[in-house]
């Protein structure tokens, strides 16, 4: 392709015939002859010397002020790296500065809000407890009298029947009087014993008999007889046995002898008995009883739902004041500080954004510049080369006569080391 701009046959002017393979190296380009240093391949095809050669051959044919040159630029990129170093550390602090400022006002909004909503909460909830206090206080007064009332009520229609058990106790004393009885027995032990009708007289009889064949037996070895051996304790249960065997046979000859007054008296007591259990359920009906129109109790009731009213009308203020609080006064106590801190956070992101800027121009000439002298020197001197003291060693090597160019320089500082 090449070889059909090129004519063999037409004269070719002196110095332009290539001294290695004899072919001529004249290209033709708009009808003038331009002599060119072709190199021919294999295929007779002339090749064009690389952009690349001749900067590698320019390389290493410089001198001092090449060399200057380019430590001008190394300094120059370290100087670049260095403040890459210093504005990646600003911009992290700065970033960090914006961050931190952000939290801050977040912070005090959160902190501001939470502090005045507490405050609105505990001025509605402090008149809550005033009036549930002064509520608390009636509901105690009317409670009391009504108490005092129920009292009364029981007292009024229990009256009769206590004054009924009282004739039968006294008609009792006078039975016991009038036949001779001791008054001893005049009691709940003595007709449990020997007169047993109830289930609470079954329980007696128990309890008796708990405390006379074992407390007292017992009681007697471990006071009297402790450590000497089980037969004393056979005769603490045989002398309990006799003496309360014997006593209980005693007492009832009372029985068998006044059998008649004491079954007049039991039935007394029977009487007593079913009295008690009527006043009983009065009082079970008094107290469950839900009419309080008989203990004129109205005032109470009025003052009570007067302070009901008002606990309801507070807990209603308490709810929409707080609705207003979260829809808007949150929002103003927001804009507030932000406005206050707008100007500070808009100079720190002003700052950051100035820091970033600068750091992003920095690393394009940064990498610009590493680009230019890794592609024009590093890839033909050496990346060992590429240092100020190696500059400085090849440029005195020139100085000092030892070399004349760059390439011979490094040669010379090669074969030093």
């Amino acid at each position: 392709m090449m070889r059909s701009l090129i004519d063999h046959s037409s004269s070719v002017p002196d110095g332009c015939i290539d001294a290695v393979s004899s072919q001529p190296t004249i290209m033709f380009i708009n009808s003038k002859c331009r002599c060119t240093n072709l190199v021919w391949n294999s295929e007779n095809d002339p090749v064009l010397p690389g952009k690349g050669e001749n900067m590698k051959k320019d390389a290493l044919q410089g001198g001092v002020s090449e060399l200057r040159e380019i430590r001008k630029q190394v300094e120059e990129l370290n100087t670049l790296k260095q403040r890459k170093q210093e504005l990646a550390a600003k911009e992290k602090d700065a970033q960090v500065g914006v961050t931190k400022k952000e939290k801050a006002i977040a912070d005090e909004i959160k902190k501001t809000i939470k502090q005045r909503r507490e405050d609105l909460e505990g001025t509605f909830d402090g008149q809550l407890k005033d009036v549930g206090e002064q509520l608390k206080k009636v509901e105690t007064d009317k409670e009391k009298k009504k108490k005092k009332a129920m009292l009364k009520r029981i007292d009024s229609e229990t009256s009769e029947f206590r004054s009924e058990n009282e004739e039968l106790r006294m008609a009792g004393k006078s039975v016991f009087k009038q036949e001779d009885i001791p008054f001893i027995y005049n009691n709940r032990l003595f007709f449990a014993l020997y007169f047993p009708r109830r289930i609470g007289d079954i329980g007696i009889i128990i309890l008796t008999l708990a405390v006379a064949f074992f407390l007292i037996p017992f009681g007697i070895y471990t006071f009297l007889f402790e450590g000497v051996g089980n037969l004393y304790l056979g005769i603490s249960y045989i002398i309990t046995i006799l003496v309360f065997g014997a006593l209980y046979l005693f007492i009832g000859k009372t029985k068998y002898k006044h059998q008649e007054a004491l079954n007049r008296v039991l039935e007394m007591r029977k009487r007593i008995q079913e009295s008690k259990k009527q006043q009983k359920r009065i009082k079970r009906q008094i107290e469950k009883d839900r009419d309080e129109s008989r203990y004129d109790l109205g005032e109470f009731d009025q003052e009570i739902a007067e302070y009901k009213k008002a606990i309801a009308s507070i807990m209603n203020k308490k709810k929409a004041a707080l609705l207003e609080f979260d829809g808007v006064t949150a929002e103003e106590l927001k804009r507030q500080i932000t406005e206050a801190n707008e100007e500070q956070l808009r100079g720190l992101k002003e700052e950051y954004r100035k820091v970033h800027h600068e750091g992003k121009s920095n690393l394009e000439t940064l990498n610009s510049l590493s680009t230019k002298l890794s592609t024009e020197y590093e890839s033909v001197l050496g990346k060992d080369a590429m240092t100020t003291e190696s500059l400085d060693a090849m440029a005195k090597a020139i100085q000092d006569g030892k070399a004349s160019t760059i390439g011979e320089a490094k040669d010379f500082i090669a074969g030093d080391q």
